[in-house]
């Protein structure tokens, strides 16, 4: 038999081997391309990080079974936390979730004896003076719980110690980098697949996965600066969505107690002046998270692992001369408020045409606070509004008008008839000449004129809006908007060391940022248009 004619089997085995791993390293990449567009707001988030930190995320991704464990400690914690604080009225609960943002503080309390205020006073002299008052509430009235608190905090970091010791230095350096970073081992573990993909291109091409961070680093940086520079140029143009703007900011500022603790006053000293610098200082306080072994409060809608200034959600202040000064986008709290109470768009139909001229001129982006909420918004209603009802023809304004009252009167009405609720397809084919713009054939009428769909999620449909609770409200938890997902990545805190959160800021006095005095009503169908009243100084 001549042996020629036949290929060694082993051979065979690698020949086949190598040409699989050349396709399959192929297929890789273009597999993360498919991801990377698919998680946009994940990718961007990640490398607007510095690069050391970038390093660490790369590292970490080489190991994504360490996330994972991490992941469980931290959900058995966080679960074990909650328990323990879940019976205590909101205010304690606000208490104890701050008092864990400062480092160590929790141990320092439950090791002092309660009512021993002379141990207690050299113990806070570490700490800001703004938080003094609550630990020795805390200190005094909830020591058995903070000494728990403790307790869980310490089986935590001996089972991190232990999961550290697994690996070798670098890997252990990057891990410790990261549990500092809660938002970003969120985006990690909730984009677990994307994480392993990265991972292992990153083992296997080093300086080609390097560079792309770098790119993509480089190309969020400027998108994100080119958007922030068209929305402030683009409000300036436009003084009635400007006005809106600051009105909604003020309803904003009212209702958002509800959220955020209002043991920290935006309106008075969270900044302060430095006469030689002639600069702003934003007060230490600010600097600290939630702990990434506890989760964030659960009052929270998606992913908050920090406390922020008012103004930061709504992108702008007042400086001390009366100058309107924007910091940037508004965030995606703001937005996502917005656009989830359809009467907004009534009372401030030409911000809701700013924020959708806006989003038709950066889609490109994608993932910004208001690209993602104009689109979400756009797709939930479907039904009734068509691409062309989108576009500005000189009518958006009136349009928008038209749809926050056939909304909030669609709310009332099924409200009111429990029993007979009705789509919004069903209320407009009831009520077609009141909503002359509105189209129940929208969705349809798209299709068969092809026009592109948005690159948004079709995986909810608006269903009935309800009114935030109010304040003194005995329920803990807010649940939801029932036609809302929540997000997975703190988009609006994608890099929080890179905008106000550092030693020195240019931003004014916040004790000129506009509080409420009137609001829109939020449960009514609107009669006519709110006026707001700006609080003086």
């Amino acid at each position: 038999m001549n042996k020629s004619k036949f290929i060694n089997p082993a051979m065979a085995l690698l020949l086949m081997l190598g040409y699989l791993f050349q396709i399959h390293a192929q297929t890789d990449k273009d597999l993360l391309a498919q991801l990377v567009a698919e998680d946009q707001d994940a990718i961007n988030a990640l490398v607007l990080y510095p690069e050391e930190t970038r390093q660490s995320i790369l590292e970490a991704t080489l190991y994504p079974e360490a996330l994972i464990k991490l992941e469980s400690i931290q959900s058995q914690t966080s679960t074990a936390f909650q328990e323990l604080i879940d019976n205590f009225p909101r205010n304690t609960q606000e208490m104890i979730w701050d008092l864990t943002r400062y480092p160590n503080l929790i141990h320092q309390l439950a090791q002092t004896a309660r009512g021993n205020e002379k141990a207690l006073s050299e113990v806070l002299k570490e700490y800001p003076d703004v938080i003094h008052q609550r630990a020795r509430q805390a200190s005094l009235d909830f020591h058995p719980q903070l000494v728990q608190i403790q307790h869980l905090n310490q089986a935590a970091d001996v089972a991190f110690q232990s999961l550290l010791m697994t690996y070798e230095p670098n890997t252990q350096a990057a891990l410790r980098e990261l549990i500092s970073l809660p938002e970003v081992l969120t985006i990690l573990t909730d984009n677990i697949r994307l994480t392993v993909l990265v991972g292992d291109i990153y083992k296997k091409e080093p300086e080609w996965v390097l560079y792309k961070a770098d790119s993509l680093n480089l190309d969020a940086a400027r998108q994100n600066a080119e958007e922030i520079e068209d929305w402030k140029a683009s409000l300036k143009d436009n003084p009635q969505a400007l006005d809106d703007l600051k009105a909604t900011a003020e309803s904003y500022a009212d209702e958002h107690g509800y959220y955020d603790d209002e043991y920290y006053d935006y309106n008075a000293d969270d900044l302060y002046y430095d006469s030689e610098m002639e600069d702003v200082v934003i007060r230490q306080y600010y600097y600290y998270n939630y702990p990434y072994w506890f989760g964030y409060p659960s009052w929270y809608y998606y992913p908050r692992w920090r406390l922020y200034p008012m103004w930061y959600d709504w992108g702008f202040y007042i400086n001390p001369g009366g100058t309107f000064v924007f910091v940037g986008l508004p965030s995606f709290n703001f937005t996502y408020w917005y656009f989830y109470y359809p009467n907004h768009h009534y009372y401030w139909p030409h911000l809701s045409a700013q924020f959708t001229n806006h989003y038709y001129g950066h889609r490109g982006i994608g993932t910004s606070s208001i690209n993602t909420s104009v689109a979400d918004w756009r797709n939930s209603n479907r039904d009734v509004i068509s691409d062309d009802w989108m576009r500005d023809d000189g009518r958006l304004v009136e349009r928008f008008q038209e749809y926050g009252k056939f909304e909030s009167s669609r709310t009332k009405y099924n409200k009111d008839h429990p029993f007979n609720v009705r789509s919004q397809k069903e209320y407009l084919d009831k009520n077609t000449r009141r909503y002359p713009s509105l189209d129940g054939n929208a969705e349809r009428n798209d299709m068969d004129r092809k026009i592109s769909k948005d690159p948004i999620r079709t995986d909810t449909k608006r269903k009935e809006s309800t009114a935030p609770r109010k304040k003194n409200e005995p329920t803990l938890k807010k649940p939801l908007p029932p036609d809302r997902t929540t997000p997975k990545v703190d988009k609006g805190r994608v890099y929080h060391k890179s905008t106000w959160d550092k030693a020195k800021t240019t931003r004014p006095n916040t004790r000129t940022v506009p509080k409420v005095k009137t609001k829109a009503p939020k449960t009514t169908v609107p009669k006519k248009r709110s006026k707001t009243t700006r609080k003086k100084n």
